[in-house]
């Protein structure tokens, strides 16, 4: 997983969204690459490290709670996959 797969792959069904790319180097597993998404009442962020690892956030405003947050290191490749499938499905679910 990383940053060129969700633009490929995932930013295209997230058009309705606001998306903001921001890189950092030298992060604690390596470079990060961020994308910050926004819009019908959520605030999301998933983070690529290049080191493998992957964190994803999504906040609820209506509800005023986090409804997503994991941290997952590069060796939960599956659990990756499945936690992306996740995130796309809570951004997409029409309220």
């Amino acid at each position: 997983m990383n940053i060129n797969y969700f633009k490929k792959e995932l930013a295209p069904k997230l058009k309705e969204y606001k998306l903001t790319y921001s890189s950092f180097p030298n992060g604690d597993f390596g470079s990060l690459e961020r994308v910050v998404i926004e819009g019908y009442n959520k605030i999301a962020g998933i983070d690529f490290w290049s080191k493998g690892w992957l964190e994803i956030d999504i906040y609820d405003l209506v509800v005023d709670d986090q409804i997503m947050n994991l941290l997952l290191d590069p060796s939960e490749f599956q659990e990756q996959n499945n936690a992306i499938k996740k995130f796309i499905e809570i951004l997409l679910k029409e309220d």
